[in-house]
């Protein structure tokens, strides 16, 4: 048998021993304290990137739960209001008919025309002021996506756009008579939203004469005058007259005149500048700018409105689709009955336009909910795959831990009993 003392073969064999223990034993005490398998990429470097893709997935769809409440709750902030108007409106077709009972005298029914006139200004005012996180519900141009899923496109849309806006002027209850004064006009027929990159061109030769009662809406702000500037117009009078819009002998000037006042009536909320060509005759309103026309007041009859409309077209280069048509009067105020069933007509008209939104908005409101239950569930099926490939299995890993400990303790005997077997030299030179 050899005996070596400079070189302990041994206790190498030991020191190896130990040190191969050292990496596995590492690795399981950061499992145990982490509670996750994979601590790095070398721990398992494809199930990593599964487990990351994994968790993406599982963030976006506990996002997209949360964004389809978000929905919800602005769908039924929506819907409250419009069953609010909905009763007004209920209210109003009660009075429609209650007006019609002989008992009622002259100041009876101003009376119940003035209820029905509060009626329309808090519709409007509902209209105008409902909103969710600072986004107006019932301006006519609410149109939102939200994003339900981990991934692009994944959206539910809520959608309540109405050209006429759901104002009491845009659902034309306010043309409703009852107290036996005034006829009932047709609906304004307001003009087509016109997007911005659109040419306006003027007559020219021009065309000398006064619009009254033009209104804009720049961008879906409300309806404002297109009036003479205070200043910049040679051809109106002093002092200007509120809503009016003079045009004179110049084409270029009147351009410019109607291009001041579509800018003034879109301050302060929007400031644009339009782009004129003198050659052309013509001026260009930026791209991101969308105008829509109206007329305001109303005719005594179809032909007054038509002609009224085609004047407008004629000074401001407006086709008469844009200008709109103004309401003129389709029934007298002798003919009752006929008020009653036009009024009922409106009213009736008005609710349906209403419970349609409703319906559409509960079943968008039905499908979040669906949505999130589906989502809950994936999120949930996704996380418990995420934890079979990324979580420590702490039974396993415990017994790992316990098998390791035995191996390093029996290792770090068998060390120390290595590291005394040189001695064994020293018995020779006794």
């Amino acid at each position: 048998m050899s005996l070596f003392v400079n070189t302990n073969i041994s206790s190498l064999a030991a020191q190896r021993s130990i040190s191969n223990l050292n990496t596995p034993l590492s690795q399981t005490f950061q499992r145990l304290a982490s509670g996750y398998r994979i601590n790095s990429a070398a721990d398992d470097a494809a199930g990593l990137q599964i487990s990351n893709r994994l968790t993406s997935q599982i963030n976006g769809i506990d996002q997209g739960i949360r964004n389809a409440n978000d929905g919800i709750s602005l769908a039924q902030v929506a819907e409250g209001a419009l069953d609010e108007m909905t009763t007004s409106i209920q209210r109003m077709r009660t009075l429609v008919i209650q007006s019609r009972s002989g008992i009622n005298s002259l100041e009876d029914r101003t009376a119940i025309q003035n209820e029905v006139k509060q009626i329309n200004k808090e519709i409007t005012r509902i209209a105008e002021t409902t909103s969710f996180a600072g986004i107006p519900l019932l301006d006519g141009r609410l149109n939102r996506d939200f994003l339900v899923g981990a991934n692009a496109g994944e959206n539910i849309n809520v959608n309540l756009e109405r050209d006429e806006g759901w104002t009491a002027e845009g659902l034309r209850l306010s043309e409703v008579v009852v107290d036996g004064t005034a006829g009932i006009n047709s609906a304004r027929i307001t003009g087509v939203r016109n997007p911005g990159n659109i040419a306006y061109s003027f007559p020219n030769p021009p065309v000398s004469g006064i619009v009254q009662g033009l209104e804009v809406s720049v961008n879906g702000l409300p309806f404002r005058p297109v009036q003479d500037e205070f200043t910049g117009n040679p051809f109106a009078p002093f002092p200007n007259v509120p809503g009016q819009l003079t045009f004179g002998n110049d084409t270029n000037i009147n351009m410019q005149v109607f291009g001041l006042a579509i800018q003034y009536a879109a301050s302060p909320e929007i400031n644009f500048t339009a782009s004129i060509d003198f050659a052309t005759g013509s001026f260009l309103v930026p791209p991101n700018i969308e105008l829509q026309f109206r007329l305001t007041g109303s005719a005594s009859d179809e032909a007054s409105a038509l002609a009224t409309q085609a004047f407008v077209s004629q000074l401001t280069g407006l086709s008469p689709d844009q200008v709109g048509i103004q309401p003129f009067q389709i029934a007298p105020p002798e003919d009752e009955d006929l008020i009653t069933r036009l009024n009922l007509e409106i009213i009736d008209e008005a609710l349906s336009t209403i419970d349609s939104a409703r319906a559409k908005l509960g079943a968008t409101q039905n499908r979040f909910q669906a949505t999130i239950r589906n989502l809950s569930n994936i999120s949930e099926n996704v996380s418990a795959a995420r934890s079979r490939i990324r979580d420590t299995d702490f039974a396993k890993e415990t017994a790992e831990l316990t098998r390791l400990q035995i191996l390093q303790q029996a290792s770090t005997t068998v060390l120390s009993q290595a590291n005394q077997r040189p001695q064994a030299a020293l018995t020779l030179l006794q």
